[in-house]
């Protein structure tokens, strides 16, 4: 299969646990808790898959990918970043910049590290998506830029980057499976950490599980799947492509908004979304 068409499902997936994420906040849950479960359940996930459709993988998936598990560290290291930020600016603000900064930087290092070949079409192409997806995310609040939040933005860049690189060695070191299992059991570890660290006044309510069941078992479900395909699209395809289209799950999940939670959807964000598909479009004919 394409890897094309694996890039764009994990975008539709990602797109819809993404709106599903506002599920925490409308029953007023921990946001930290609910992430420690949603990971937990995501290992359960992946643990069953392999029972069902291959459980002699699981006997080869004791040693631990190092990768996933560094992954891991990485993703709850941005969680820091984020909440840390979010003491000091709206980090909606904020994350038209470190997104759409992030993704370049992925792009260049695919080009430059990796020697990926890119065509000017493709170029085109992922020039389109990323600038739809950062006017998309763009919010007219302003971004008060201190010496604190320069350092802070670019740390979430920085370690957002790292993460996305390590996945692709990951991708195609490691087999998707292995990478799935160890990848999940190290991001429920060190959200756990971070959880200690700051809400440890609501830690107890990790032991809660049946009140965070229902959300984050559906969550897990579609990030698991998008997890998959990423994986998948990773090691048959460019670092550069892959993550050039990725953050256009960011329309998948304003459309869901829009139908769920009643948010709105305006023909600009219509307009935007069409140019991500053209972006795309343009990615696989190229």
């Amino acid at each position: 299969m394409d890897w094309i068409l694996y890039a764009v499902l994990s975008t539709l997936f990602l797109g819809v646990a993404m709106s599903l994420y506002k599920i925490p906040s409308f029953k007023n849950y921990s946001s930290h808790v609910s992430t420690i479960w949603t990971n937990a359940f995501s290992f359960i996930f992946v643990v069953t898959a392999l029972l069902i459709f291959d459980y002699k993988l699981l006997i080869g998936l004791k040693d631990i990918s190092w990768y996933a598990f560094l992954w891991g560290a990485l993703f709850a290291t941005t969680m820091v970043l984020q909440k840390k930020l979010l003491h000091d600016v709206d980090t909606a603000s904020a994350y038209s910049i470190t997104s759409s900064v992030g993704s370049l930087i992925t792009v260049l290092i695919g080009v430059k590290i990796l020697a990926e070949q890119i065509s000017i079409i493709q170029a085109l192409g992922i020039i389109i998506v990323l600038l739809a997806v950062f006017i998309y995310t763009r919010k007219s609040s302003p971004l008060t830029l201190t010496k604190r939040t320069v350092w802070f933005c670019l740390g979430i860049v920085g370690v957002s980057t790292a993460s996305k690189y390590v996945q692709k060695l990951g991708a195609i070191t490691d087999s998707v499976s292995q990478f799935m299992l160890w990848q999940f059991i190290g991001a429920t570890l060190f959200a756990l950490l971070v959880a200690y660290i700051f809400e440890k006044d609501k830690f107890s309510d990790v032991i809660n599980y049946k009140r965070y069941f229902k959300g984050s078992a559906l969550i897990s479900f579609f990030l698991v799947s998008g997890a998959y395909f990423i994986l998948k699209a990773l090691s048959l395809g460019p670092l550069s492509g892959v993550y050039a289209i990725h953050p256009a799950y960011t329309f998948i999940a304003g459309i869901l908004g829009y139908i769920f939670f009643g948010e709105q959807f305006t023909k600009k964000k219509v307009i935007l979304a069409l140019a991500s598909v053209l972006g795309i479009i343009l990615l696989r004919v190229g």
